[in-house]
Formats: C-alpha cells, sequence, structure tokens
C-alpha cells in the first residue's frame, strides 16, 4: 500500500514539474520573441519618420540618415531595406538591391494598408515589415515601407539558457517530488500498518481483541463495523459453546436419572415389591420420552439450520394450516379448559415451506397452552397485505418478564427451568420456531408483559425469494 501511494503520488509529481517547466519554457520564448519584434519594429518605425522628413532622399551626403541606417542594421546584426510606394528600393544596408525593385504580396498589403505589421519567420532569420505612414490633410497615407530582416541567433541562444534553466528546475522539482511522496506515502500508511498489525494479531488466534480505532473518519468507520462483526463471531462462538454445554446437560441428566433408579433397584436384591419394580420402571420409561423429545427437537433444529436446510417451496393456503394445526392442539388444550381462538380477515396464501412453518406455529400455539393459566384463552389472528402475511399468537398466560425476552428464543434457555421440565419443555422450541420464520426471510417478535400473557408476531413474505 505504501509503495503504491508513493509511486502514484510520485508521478504525479514528476508529471507537475514536466508540464509546468514546459509551460514556462514555451511562455518565455514566446515573450522574448515577441520583445524582440516589437523592438524592431518601434525601430523601424523610427526610422521611417526620419525618412519621411528628409522626402524620402538617402544618398544624399548632406544628411546622415543613410549612415544612421546602416548603423541601425549593425546594432540589429541584421538588415534593413527602405523601399518607396512605388516599390523602389531607395536605400539597402548591404547594397544587393539598392535601386532596384522589390514586389511579393507581403509588401503589396503593407503598400496597400491592408496590413499594420508582416513579421515572417525564415527559420535562422526574423523579417519584420512595417509601412511608412504620413498625415496628409488629416488622412494617413502610405508612402513607402520598411523591412528589417534579423538573425535569431540571439533568441536562440537565450532559449537554450532557459531549457537549461528550466532543466535544472525540474530536477529540484523532481528531488522534491521524490521525497515529498515518501514522507507522504509513510504517514498516509502509518494507521494502515497499526490496523495491519492489529488484524494480523487478531488472525493468529487471538479473536477476543479488537483492532484500534484510529485513522480518518472512513477508516474508524471501517475498522467500527470490523469490531462489530468481531463481537459478533465471538458471541456465536460463546453462544456455541453454551449450546454444546446445555446440549450435553440436557442429554446426561435423563441418563443420570435412569442409572440413579436402576442402581437403586440393583441394591434392592431380589425382594424387590412388584409395586415398587413397576413406578421404577415408568419413571424410567417417562426418562427415555425425555431423552426422546430432546433429540427429537436437536434434529429439528438442526434440520432448521439457514445455511443446511433445503426448502420444499409451495403454494399453501395459511387460512386451512392454521385450522389444522389448532384442531389437533384442541384436546391439550381442553385438558385445561383454555378456549383456542381462530380469527382470519382474509383468505392468505403464500409459497411457504409447509412442513417447517407448520412446526414453527404449532411450537407458539403449544406454548401458549403450556404456560397458560386454567380456562385461559389462545387467540390465533391471521392478516394479509400485498407483500407479507401476518400471524399474531396472544394467550392469557404467565408472561415473561421484560428481562429475559431478548433471550427467549436462544437454544436451550427457560425463563422457569422448575416450571418448563414439568411441562415437557427443551428450551428449544422457540429457537426452532425463529429459524423457520428467518429462513422464509420473515422475522417475529414478542410483546410481553407478566401476569398478562405473551404475544408473537410473525411477518412472513407471500412470495419466496431465494
Amino acid at each position: 500500500m505504501q509503495f503504491t501511494i508513493f509511486i502514484t503520488v510520485f508521478a504525479l509529481s514528476v508529471f507537475i514539474s514536466v508540464l509546468f517547466s514546459k509551460f514556462l519554457n514555451d511562455g518565455y520564448s514566446e515573450k522574448a520573441l515577441d520583445q524582440k519584434i516589437d523592438s524592431i519594429e518601434n525601430q523601424c518605425k523610427w526610422l521611417g519618420n526620419q525618412v519621411v522628413g528628409v522626402d524620402f532622399i538617402l544618398d544624399d551626403s548632406s544628411n546622415s540618415l543613410s549612415t544612421q541606417t546602416d548603423e541601425l542594421a549593425a546594432n540589429m546584426k541584421g538588415r534593413i531595406i527602405v523601399i518607396k510606394s512605388n516599390y523602389k528600393i531607395i536605400k539597402d544596408t548591404r547594397t544587393d538591391f539598392q535601386d532596384k525593385f522589390f514586389l511579393n504580396k507581403d509588401i503589396r498589403n503593407i503598400m496597400e494598408g491592408k496590413k499594420k505589421r508582416v513579421v515572417g519567420d525564415k527559420g535562422s532569420y526574423i523579417e519584420v515589415m512595417i509601412p511608412i505612414v504620413s498625415k496628409i490633410q488629416g488622412k494617413k497615407k502610405v508612402l513607402g515601407a520598411v523591412m528589417a530582416t534579423i538573425p535569431q541567433k540571439d533568441i536562440i541562444s537565450a532559449s537554450a539558457e532557459m531549457s537549461r534553466r528550466r532543466n535544472m528546475l525540474l530536477v529540484a522539482f523532481i528531488i522534491f517530488g521524490l521525497s515529498f511522496s515518501f514522507v507522504l506515502s509513510y504517514f498516509l500508511t502509518k494507521d494502515l500498518r497499526k490496523i495491519q498489525k492489529d488484524v494480523d494479531f487478531i488472525a493468529a488466534g487471538h479473536e477476543d481483541e479488537s483492532v484500534t480505532e484510529v485513522g480518518f473518519t472512513e477508516i474508524k468507520h471501517i475498522i467500527h463495523r470490523f469490531n462489530e462483526i468481531l463481537s459478533r463471531m465471538q458471541t456465536l462462538e460463546d453462544s456455541r459453546q453454551e449450546f454444546v454445554s446445555n446440549v450435553s446437560h440436557e442429554l446426561k441428566t435423563p441418563m443420570t436419572s435412569m442409572k440413579v433408579l436402576a442402581d437403586s433397584l440393583l441394591q434392592q436384591g431380589d425382594q424387590v415389591p412388584a409395586e415398587l419394580y413397576r413406578e421404577f420402571m415408568e419413571d424410567m420409561v417417562a426418562e427415555i420420552d425425555r431423552e426422546n423429545v430432546i433429540i427429537s427437537d436437536l434434529l429439528s433444529l438442526v434440520k432448521m439450520d439457514k445455511k443446511a436446510a433445503k426448502l420444499e417451496i409451495a403454494n399453501v393456503n395459511i387460512n386451512e394450516l392454521l385450522e389444522i394445526i389448532m384442531k389437533r392442539l384442541k384436546p391439550i388444550a381442553s385438558q385445561r379448559n383454555i378456549e383456542l381462538i381462530f380469527e382470519s380477515f382474509r383468505p392468505v396464501t403464500a409459497e411457504i415451506d409447509e412442513v417447517k412453518l407448520t412446526l414453527a406455529l404449532s411450537n407458539l400455539i403449544e406454548n401458549g397452552i403450556k404456560y397458560n393459566k386454567d380456562d385461559g384463552w389462545v387467540r390465533v389472528t391471521l392478516n394479509a397485505d400485498h407483500k407479507y402475511f401476518y400471524v399474531k399468537v396472544a394467550d392469557s398466560g404467565v408472561g415473561i418478564p421484560e428481562d429475559c425476552q431478548d433471550q427467549v428464543f436462544d437454544r436451550f434457555y427457560r425463563v422457569d427451568k422448575a416450571r418448563s421440565r414439568d411441562t415437557g419443555g427443551t428450551g428449544l422450541g422457540l429457537a426452532i420456531t425463529q429459524n423457520a420464520v428467518l429462513m422464509h426471510k420473515g422475522e417475529i417478535k414478542i410483546y410481553s408483559k407478566v401476569g398478562e400473557g405473551t404475544t408473537f408476531t410473525m411477518r412472513i413474505p407471500l412470495k419466496y425469494k431465494a
């Protein structure tokens, strides 16, 4: 990560440095050329004004303008040609074209007033051409032209010097970018290295530790969520260990009871009364039945595991399903004169696994019967909207304390252990119910008050989506 940041920042700094130095050099060269051309233009204008003053007579020994023109060309290290409006050359500092005529497109544009300046780049030299203008009766009139030809040697030398300085500056920028990239990458990855160290420590087997929240806000948020996941994993591991311990205890208790009963019979010898022998056998059968119930519930819970279970989805009439379940449980309710009430607001058909959801609903209704008062009631309500169907199971039973309501779906959890065993409970019924609901992408909630009863509400989608 540090190397990646270093390379990225360094490459960006080099790119910016090269781009900046190129713009700087190009801008300087262009500005130097413009200044040179402006200087030549001004000198040519001065010369043009002087030529008008001597009425274009430059070969008369009585004036020194011809000499001044030669000196001006020498200072420019170039060549000056003065052309009259009839295109005749009246002055050539090199005398090659003296008294000859000069005509091309550029000189015509100047003479006709179409252009105020013509600049030509001839490779090793620059050619600047301007008109000689005079005001006659308030109007400007082109009387001739001045053409100056100068070498670009000075400009090229200045550009070369600028390029040298630019390269020196570029090297300095690159060295600075290299240092800056290293420092920046080090500090940007400092927190990440600390996080990596903590993660490696946790991966080595210290799952009970957490990652220190350091760095920017976004990184802190990620670490916070990561620590939450670690906490959930630890909670899940604790739950698994507790589950194994509870399973061992629940299976061991009936076995211990049967062993005690068998040992008691053996200690009696051959003189065991038939009534006592029968009583002990009945107790042992009850313990075996209890063991069988625990094992059956454990198998049901395994089948309800969301990862291992395979749902057999089909369209099922929920109204008929609830009626069948309540009809099956009515004999148990009649033993304590508990009234079973079914209320349906509309016909409901949903895509569910009938076997698994039947088990879940049966557990809820049966719990409402088991943990109820004599002459009480259990009310089952069915409703639906365009997306979900809702089942509410309310009873007039003993209720569940508020501090226990978050744990009732835990495996082997019992609000009142003694009462649960008296009613034949294993502590797995609500865990099975919750798993079945979650497998159907639904949710289940509990509302209860001690002494006033308990209400479970289930919400399950009408259409199952895998």
